[in-house]
Order: C-alpha cells, then sequence, then structure tokens
C-alpha cells in the first residue's frame, strides 16, 4: 500500500509537532500537556480545533520561526 506523506493522520502530526517542540527545548512536558487539554476542551465545547503549534504561538511559547522549522523538519510547511 502506498504511503502518501501528506495524508498521514493528523494526530500523528500532533504528536510529532510536541515532540520535535519538546527535543529541541522550546517546550515543557507541562506546555505540551496544558496545550493538549486545551485542544480537547475546545473540541468538547465545539470550538474550531487549534494544532499544537497554533497554540504554542499564542501562548509565546514558540515563535513563528521555530514553527516554521519544526514544521519544514516534518515535511509540512
Amino acid at each position: 500500500m502506498d504511503k502518501d506523506e501528506k495524508t498521514i493522520h493528523p494526530v500523528f502530526e500532533y504528536v510529532r509537532f510536541g515532540s520535535i517542540a519538546f527535543h529541541r527545548r522550546h517546550v515543557t512536558k507541562e506546555q505540551i500537556q496544558q496545550a493538549l487539554a486545551e485542544q480537547v476542551e475546545d473540541n468538547v465545547s465545539g470550538r474550531p480545533h487549534r494544532l499544537l503549534g497554533t497554540i504554542f504561538l499564542e501562548k509565546g511559547w514558540i515563535t513563528k520561526e521555530q514553527e516554521k522549522s519544526i514544521l519544514d523538519e516534518m515535511g509540512v510547511s
């Protein structure tokens, strides 16, 4: 079966984004947990889903350049 990198299930991308950000020391495990909790709260409350990168940016935990670098590494940008 062909694996199209653009169709990877979104959950895997979130975990990967957070993992890269953590390993680069941009965010802590606690910040990732907080962002994941916010994602769940958004989803449960019917608010639009936000990606981890979006939450990290909104909180000022990463810069736009760091987000772009992580997305480049993921092959998503």
